[in-house]
């Protein structure tokens, strides 16, 4: 009897230490998101307009295989006028690239380095994961390091 109860609580907190395991490796963008809302920023849904008239197309963020993610303190309409667009000018923006997880982030960065950088890639991985640009599996591309590297 007293086998059972000790492998019945044994089972219940290997259970309870690998739920808390698998929650920890989420993304870190919803803490991210939640600062930038903080201080005045809201995520933007940029429409197929908006993206045709920024420059931006589908094929350019399906290649990095990141959502990307623009906050800004101004509001654009679904069919953004010039002044709205030009509003963006002196707004505050930040465009965050979110991989699926750290291991694809890790991969995308290792993809753009040089064959000589190659070479040291675990050293220049470390540096990468300390700098104020990176946080998890996100990346800052634009925007408010203090904000972004607060989350850390």
């Amino acid at each position: 009897m007293k086998r059972k109860i000790a492998t019945i609580i044994t089972s219940l907190t290997l259970v309870v230490v690998l739920l808390v395991t698998l929650c920890a490796c989420g993304s870190t963008w919803g803490s991210i998101k939640s600062a930038y809302e903080k201080e005045g920023y809201h995520e933007l849904t940029l429409s197929d307009k908006v993206k045709e008239k920024l420059g931006l197309t589908d094929e350019q963020t399906k290649e990095a295989d990141a959502t990307v993610h623009f906050l800004c303190t101004a509001t654009l309409s679904e069919d953004p006028t010039i002044t709205e667009l030009a509003g963006l000018l002196t707004a505050k923006t930040a465009i965050v690239w979110e991989y699926k997880n750290v291991d694809a982030l890790k991969k995308a960065y290792q993809e753009d380095l040089s064959e000589s950088q190659q070479e040291k890639f675990d050293e220049l991985w470390d540096e990468y994961q300390k700098s104020d640009r990176v946080n998890g599996n996100c990346i800052l591309i634009v925007g408010d390091a203090k904000i972004f590297k607060g989350t850390k």
